[in-house]
């Protein structure tokens, strides 16, 4: 007889599969008995601004049971479920740090693995998305389909690793999502941004991954504190950051002294 799952035993299901650290345990468990979860009802409901970290984080494990359903209707491995649903982890790890408390949000984005629309596939993520602005030289106009290719945190950025995940996810959309017509994949990143290439030896990961995607436009910003520093880092409290690479400390300098980074858009053909 098939055992029908309460919200306390689903979340509590997804939080021992993706791999939760055990120093949240206490931490979590307590979260189960406080929090009020008889509202969770689906993910479009959920208030992705809520400023309840601990609920986000419940409500958005309670999630991860449907997404799997989503993804088995179209046959969708377990591995690439897991996989793509360990960033839970990554986030409630970055916004635990940043808060001192156990906590999750990001909620937005998470939107997109939970939602059935983003998979890690190898290295990279991949996200069904709609192209923000026109690229002439490609044919796209703005809302046309595309995919986003994102990084994820996970140590070194081996290009021949992206590349096996851009095959791999060339042969994932073929097969899962026929009906979905594509003809480039996208890259907004900070990773891209040629200004990096006065701060990284030439064989930098970095700027050979960046050397996969033709580069066809930019944008202003300041992301690239966040990924060195701390998430919560702006260009405000900068100086009162600390580096942790030698990377980092040459971005601070340059930054404080006027340099302006980017994040760049990359488009590689289907």
């Amino acid at each position: 007889m098939k055992t029908t799952l309460t919200p306390r035993s689903t979340i509590e299901k997804w939080y021992a599969r993706l791999g939760f650290p055990e120093a949240y345990n206490a931490a979590f468990y307590a979260a189960l008995d406080e929090v009020d979860l008889s509202d969770l009802t689906t993910l479009d409901a959920y208030d992705k601004d809520s400023a309840d970290g601990k609920k986000n984080l419940l409500a958005y494990l309670y999630f991860c049971e449907e997404a799997e359903r989503l993804a088995q209707a179209r046959g969708i491995s377990a591995e690439i479920v897991t996989d793509t649903l360990s960033d839970l982890v990554t986030w409630t790890n970055t916004w635990t740090r940043v808060k001192g408390t156990l906590c999750l949000y990001e909620l937005p984005w998470l939107s997109f693995h939970v939602g059935g629309r983003l998979f890690r596939l190898g290295r990279l993520q991949f996200c069904i998305g709609k192209a923000d602005r026109d690229i002439p030289k490609y044919g796209i106009g703005k809302g046309d389909d595309l995919v986003e290719v994102h990084i994820p945190e996970g140590g070194k950025l081996a290009v021949e690793e992206c590349k096996a995940s851009l095959d791999a996810a060339r042969a994932f959309f073929a097969k899962h999502f026929p009906e979905l017509h594509y003809t480039v994949f996208t890259c907004h990143s900070w990773l891209l941004d040629d200004t990096l290439r006065a701060y990284l030896k030439p064989d930098s990961g970095i700027l050979r991954f960046a050397d996969l995607f033709d580069r066809v436009d930019r944008d202003e910003a300041p992301s690239i504190l966040r990924y060195l520093f701390s998430w919560d880092t702006t260009p405000e409290n900068l100086k009162d950051q600390t580096p942790k690479s030698s990377l980092a400390a040459r971005v601070k300098d340059a930054f404080l002294a006027g340099e302006r980074f980017y994040e760049t858009l990359g488009v590689i053909s289907k």
